[in-house]
């Protein structure tokens, strides 16, 4: 009889535990690279949101209370909120991110993204009339994020400094 070769039950069960480890330690990673994917194709939107909003403000000395009064296009449709507060003044969304404009008497106006669906929906980022930029995570008045406090923020936006937390949401200072 010929002397035949083949892999023993004991190593391919080594081999197939390797395998399950090098998974487990991968899939976070690549969870993480496709969130900031996706927010690295949603921030140029709001970038040119702001930029447009910024131009309105020079030319009619008050910041604008809809989309459609910026000089630029925005793709989404939706009308999904991520924050609902009457200081809201126009929503557009898609299936994954709400814009949304704010605007109150006395207190400013800022722009804010959300997540409104998936993994880190609650999550999202804003920038205020001050230029002043934040990654937020809401915990309430709208749709909520259901991670543990830093997981989008920190771990996936790389946010460094300690949040301010507020009834509504936990606000991470973000550099863009």
């Amino acid at each position: 009889m010929k002397d035949k070769q083949a892999f023993t039950l004991i190593e391919l069960l080594v081999v197939v535990l390797i395998i399950g480890i090098l998974a487990t330690v991968a899939v976070p990673q690549y969870t993480k690279a496709v969130e900031r994917a996706r927010a690295s194709e949603a921030l140029p939107l709001l970038k040119s949101v702001y930029q447009a909003a910024q131009a309105y403000y020079m030319a009619n000395g008050d910041w604008p209370e809809k989309f459609d009064e910026l000089a630029v296009e925005i793709p989404w449709t939706g009308t999904t909120k991520w924050r609902n507060a009457s200081v809201m003044r126009d929503t557009r969304s898609n299936d994954l991110w709400s814009m949304q404009i704010y605007k109150e008497t006395g207190f400013g106006w800022s722009l804010s993204m959300g997540r409104i669906s998936g993994k880190y929906k609650g999550s999202g980022l804003q920038i205020g009339s001050n230029d002043t930029w934040v990654c937020a995570e809401r915990t309430s008045n709208g749709v909520t994020f259901d991670g543990n406090p830093g997981d989008y923020c920190v771990k996936i936006m790389r946010c460094t400094d300690t949040p301010t937390t507020h009834p509504s949401v936990r606000s991470y200072p973000y550099q863009p």
